[in-house]
């Protein structure tokens, strides 16, 4: 199901009339200016629940989802170069597993849940992803440009809004890595050998094996993270 052709087509001042009050609407707003291609925004009003796969195309788009996001098959986010494009979700999302790629902006207002992996790549271009409530997942794999945030209802980023193993790039000051991407000579003692490519983890990769069930860490590596970190 491709996401930036659900709903209705709208104006970015018909939607400033509704969602002015949001916390996030500025930012929201801002995606016009981001891009030289007109962005014509689209609103799904009220909950979206199926079984397919949801994606996006390359962009750039402006999308709202005043509800739930709930699917059995994956979420994947993702643009063409340099094509920024914003997603709001006012409820909450579900899903297998997420990916938020190249220059997608994505903020869910309420929890996040994934039944797999949650993978972001592509900071550089833009890529981001904030969680109002808090972010469930078996494993949140960035790559050590890419961002996230979640907030548990309160105003800012906080650790124990992140129900997750989560790999990735340190000093952020929004999260704080389980393990760090960059330490890429210990890649072959942490994940499995499907999720590898010349011995470092390739996101893609664990993006495919967790769609078939799978983790992307070992299993001793995974028991001794999670009873770390109480999971």
């Amino acid at each position: 199901m491709r996401l930036d052709e659900q709903g209705r087509e709208v104006s970015f001042e018909e939607l400033s009339e509704r969602y002015r009050g949001h916390d996030l609407w500025d930012w929201f707003l801002e995606t016009r200016t981001l891009v030289d291609t007109e962005v014509r925004p689209r609103l799904i009003e009220g909950s979206l629940d199926t079984s397919e796969d949801v994606e996006t195309g390359e962009g750039p788009w402006a999308l709202i989802v005043d509800g739930d996001l709930v699917t059995t098959g994956d979420v994947l986010l993702t643009t063409g170069d340099y094509a920024t494009s914003t997603l709001l979700v006012t409820g909450h999302l579900r899903a297998r597993s997420l990916e938020y790629a190249t220059s997608a902006r994505v903020v869910v207002d309420r929890d996040l849940t994934a039944s797999g992996v949650i993978v972001g790549t592509w900071g550089t271009d833009g890529a981001v992803l904030g969680v109002g409530g808090t972010l469930t997942a078996r494993a949140l794999l960035l790559d050590s440009h890419t961002p996230v945030w979640a907030n548990a209802g309160g105003p800012r980023s906080v650790p124990e809004a992140f129900r997750t193993l989560i790999v990735g790039g340190r000093g952020w000051q929004e999260f704080k890595p389980d393990l760090d991407c960059g330490d890429i000579e210990r890649h072959e003692q942490t994940y499995v050998p499907e999720v590898l490519t010349r011995g470092m983890l390739d996101h893609a990769k664990a993006l495919e094996h967790a769609r078939r069930g799978g983790s992307p860490f070992l299993p001793e590596v995974e028991r001794a993270l999670r009873e770390k970190k109480g999971l």
